[in-house]
This record gives structure tokens, sequence and C-alpha cells, in this order.
């Protein structure tokens, strides 16, 4: 696997005659580089880390591993790339910035390839950025979106509430966050995101050092992913991916217990695809890829994946 860190720049039209730097690494397998690739959008208080959790956990060395290649992205505000003000730093500012880097993954760039066919791998809120990118733009192949139903948890609610300052947090005041950025509570994510049976004390405590941040203008639009327009105009494959013991997400009339069960509540909102498919992680919450199961996820994925967006294309 060959890497190399990159930098791509934005220009919001959140925040006229401003650009910013966003920060990615670029993972490629051996050889020439392949036609498609996965652009991973981690959630809420993450960033490109959570893509490469220890060992066996490692996503981006599995994806690579399958023969794709792989851009892993610190969204705006989050890990490497540039912290704008608080305010403009929204699910829609997230929207165009990803929009913008899909079109440099198609067109290529110095020290990036031109491919031709990208694929987003989300996870929770970078699942619904991606979401709403698809929908709006129609510029992806495929969707697989982990973390995200479009019914709330018994500990949805829980979630804003663990947060505080980012400036205050021991791990990160370092990092100087602006105002209005913040980050968990010591210990609320493992409360909030964590099946401790699936997952030892290391994993947890990575788990933990490797928090990034959310911004109050990102928390004060999260509604926009929810919206079921965004999920109709959805026309690429989807696949659904869930943790069985994820309580963010599920309750009344689905239940995260089941592939089945998901299925059968999401398709009412992704009307406009025929290729909407589900996947249940047994002993994994709501941050998936830190559990031990999480390696099941990856394998069928790419087997999902490989019949409908292959790395390599076949050439007529």
């Amino acid at each position: 696997m060959r890497m190399r860190s990159v930098d791509l720049h934005v220009t919001p039209r959140q925040a006229p005659g401003t650009t910013w730097r966003l920060s990615a690494q670029l993972h490629l397998p051996a050889g020439a580089p392949p036609d498609t690739v996965q652009l991973l959008l981690p959630g809420l208080t993450y960033d490109r880390r959570y893509w490469s959790a220890p060992g066996a956990l490692d996503y981006t060395r599995h994806a690579v591993g399958e023969g794709y290649a792989v851009l892993a992205l610190d969204r705006p505000g989050t890990g490497a790339s540039e912290h704008p003000p608080a305010e403009q730093v929204t699910v829609d500012s997230n929207v165009e910035a990803v929009h913008q880097v899909i079109d440099v993954l198609r067109r290529g760039a110095p020290g990036i390839p031109a491919f031709r066919h990208v694929v987003a791998v989300g996870h929770s809120l970078g699942s619904g950025i991606a979401l709403i990118e698809a929908a709006r733009h129609q510029d992806l192949d495929a969707l697989v979106v982990t973390g995200l139903l479009h019914a709330l948890g018994p500990l949805y609610g829980e979630a804003l509430p663990a947060l505080y300052p980012a400036a205050q947090d021991e791990l990160l005041a370092p990092t100087a966050p602006p105002e209005n950025y913040l980050t968990t509570l010591p210990g609320r994510r493992a409360a909030l995101y964590e099946h401790p049976p699936g997952m030892g004390p290391e994993l947890s405590e990575y788990h933990e050092h490797t928090k990034s941040t959310v911004t109050a203008g990102e928390g004060m639009t999260l509604e926009a992913i929810y919206d079921p327009a965004v999920a109709a105009a959805v026309r690429v494959p989807v696949l659904l991916v869930m943790g069985r013991c994820d309580r963010l997400f599920g309750g009344g009339d689905v239940t995260v217990d089941d592939a089945a069960s998901v299925l059968r509540y999401e398709r009412k909102f992704y009307t406009g695809t025929t290729d909407l498919d589900a996947l249940v992680v047994p002993e994994a919450a709501h941050s998936l890829n830190v559990h031990r199961t999480a390696p099941s996820w990856y394998t069928t994925a790419h087997q999902w994946l490989g019949g409908r967006v292959p790395a390599r294309t076949p050439r007529a």
C-alpha cells in the first residue's frame, strides 16, 4: 500500500472570498491506480483516524487490499484540516466542500490521479453529508451509509449535551480550537458510542484519544440530513450498515436487531434507487470501527461494492 498526504483547497460559497485547506491521506494499491476511489467521511467529533483503527480494524487497509484507492478526508474543522469560524462550518458547507473534493478526484490534480468512479463511505454525520451531496449533485457512483437511520434511538438526545468546548479538553486544548468548537466530555464516547463486550479497554482508549471536534454550526444544522427529500433524491446503489447495539438510532417502527427490519423501514425513504441493501454488525454499537466485529462489515461491504462499482472496470 502506498500512502501520500495531500492538501485540497475548496472555496465555500457560504464564506465568499475565502479558501479552506482540507487535509487528507490518499492510499493506493500497488501498480497502476485503480478506476475507483472510496472517499471516507468521518462523523461528528471524528476525523480520518476513525478509518484506521489498530490492526484488523483498519478499514483503509482492508479497502486497499481489495484493490480500491482510498481518500481519507479530514472534513472542514476536523483533524489536520483548516478550522474556519465555527458558524461557517455547517452541514451545508461540508456538503459543498465534499462536492469540490469529488470534482478533484474525477479530474485529477498534482499527486492525485483521475478516477472514473467515486464511492462515498460515511459514518454518522459523514453519512448524512454524503447523502445530501449525492442527492444535490448526482456525482457519486454508490454510497455506503454507516451509523445513520431516519429513526432516532434512546441515546440520540444525549449526544449534544455530552459536548463541551474543545478548548477546555485536555487532549485538544494544545491544538487551540477556535470558539464554538466542541468535543465530547471525557468518558462520554464510551457511554454513547461503544458496546463494551464487543471491544477491549485498549480499543476504548484508542477511541477516546482519537476524538476530534464538531462546530456549533454543524450542531445547529444537523436536521438537514434527516429530510426525507434527501434520501428520496439519491439515485445510486446504497448499502446501510448499522451496529446491532447502536442506541443512537433505531426504535419505534425499526429495530437494528436484523437487516430485514432496517431495510423494510428505510426503503420508504430511499424511493429514488432500486438498489438498497442493509447489513447489521453483531456486538457493535454506533462507532462500528472500534469493535472487534468490524472486519465482518468490511468484508461484506466490499463484496457488495464489487458487484456494483469494482475497483477496476473491465475495458471494452
